[in-house]
């Protein structure tokens, strides 16, 4: 990774391993299920798709944080996204990673075509890490709706 001052740059094969890496240790940190095969098969899936952007957050060269987004369609909005997953390594953290990652996401889907952009927040993560108010100050609002899911089998 070319050694600059803090960028984000989207996600390439050649980024795929910070990538994953950045993964497994915010899985393992929030408690997420997945494997790290899993999470590896799917950003790689994700890479190869032109409605999904990942976003790495670089500090001298290194990967410090990761954003990932899909693009879909709907009845309500057209075309819509959704941030998947935000995070940054806790010693970069207070930085202005997030806001970056943040930032560079909703250019991506600006430029995609998309008329919203949605993001799923816990509980959880509001009461570790403030994420209501973080979202609130980039122009997110909070929904009354809730999200239903149903795991469909491999196939």
């Amino acid at each position: 990774m070319a050694e600059n001052a803090i960028a984000v740059i989207a996600c390439t094969a050649d980024t795929a391993e910070d990538a994953v890496a950045l993964l497994i240790r915010f899985f393992r940190e929030e408690g997420f299920d997945g494997s790290d095969a899993m999470l590896d098969g799917n950003l790689r899936a994700m890479l190869d798709d032109p409605n999904c952007w990942i976003g790495l957050a670089v500090d001298r060269g290194e990967a410090v944080g990761i954003a990932t987004v899909t693009a879909m369609r709907d009845i309500e909005h057209g075309k819509l996204s959704e941030i998947g997953d935000l995070y940054v390594l806790p010693a970069a953290r207070g930085k202005g990673m997030a806001r970056r990652l943040i930032e560079a996401a909703i250019d991506w889907c600006s430029g995609a075509g998309c008329r919203a952009i949605l993001v799923t927040v816990t509980p959880e993560g509001d009461r570790a890490h403030g994420l209501v108010e973080f979202y609130r100050r980039r122009g997110f609002a909070m929904t009354d709706r809730m999200i239903a899911r149903l795991a469909l089998p491999d196939l």
